[in-house]
């Protein structure tokens, strides 16, 4: 399987992309740059993908510029794979750094047509169930909790692709949230554990949010109550289809 490797990238943070791209080439990848879409030089007004009132229901917070920024970036880039000639796309966002076995365990994992999406960067752990090995010690898992957190790194088969944009468009969820949701896309997304890159120096000045910002977007408990049902609902869609999953046989 051909796989192609893009990078989504801000105009105004040439030293992120120097920094993946130096990293990126002692794995012997070459990467292709997705120019971000910077939140804040979007109006609200002009944000055709977010659906204001679904993300204040289903998230119980105002949209950041930079969840906005990310969200459509992301959809950019899906689109770029889509479009492409390679069997397979992974997604980069410039903050990360490739682990050594990153290409060998994504080329085990191309070997057989058992997934749409694959994720393989994570902030936070969860009880999951493993679907098949892979070499390296890394497994292929469903997880019965989340969100896991972080959209930094994954790969997207290309005749999925566009239907994952589709499915994601309008923007209800912050991406990292709305890109895990295999039971609501339709698409056969799983996760890689443990992690095939890490975070590099930089991730931690995020362009995206910074803490105390987006603990001020959260709404008054009263308001969230849709999104605790919203919540509640999702997670057991998430547990009964992680339940009923079968280990993959060759």
């Amino acid at each position: 399987m051909k796989i192609e490797f893009f990078v989504i990238n801000l105009d105004r943070s040439p030293e992120r992309l120097a920094a993946i791209r130096a990293e990126a080439a002692a794995s012997g990848i070459d990467l292709i740059r997705v120019a971000a879409v910077d939140g804040k030089s979007v109006p609200e007004a002009e944000r055709v993908l977010l659906d204001r009132s679904g993300f204040l229901r289903d998230h119980g917070k105002r949209p950041m510029d930079g969840e906005y920024g990310c969200y459509a970036s992301h959809l950019a880039a899906l689109r770029r794979i889509a479009a492409g000639e390679a069997e397979a796309g992974v997604i980069f966002e410039d903050d990360i750094k490739p682990l050594p076995d990153l290409v060998p365990v994504l080329e085990a994992l191309a070997d057989r047509d058992d997934w749409d999406v694959v994720r393989f960067a994570h902030h936070r752990r969860a009880a999951r169930k493993v679907v098949r090995d892979l070499p390296r010690g890394r497994q292929l898992c469903a997880t019965y909790f989340g969100p896991t957190g972080s959209a930094a790194a994954y790969i997207v088969r290309r005749e999925a692709a566009g239907r994952l944009a589709d499915a994601l468009t309008p923007m209800r969820l912050p991406y990292d949230v709305a890109l895990e949701r295999g039971w609501a896309t339709g698409l056969r997304t799983y996760d890689i554990w443990p992690d095939l890159v890490g975070f590099g120096s930089l991730s931690k000045t995020s362009l995206t949010r910074e803490t105390s910002q987006y603990a001020a977007m959260k709404l008054p408990a009263w308001r969230r109550l849709p999104t605790l049902a919203f919540r509640t609902q999702d997670l057991a869609r998430r547990i009964w289809r992680t339940a009923t999953m079968g280990r993959h046989t060759a």
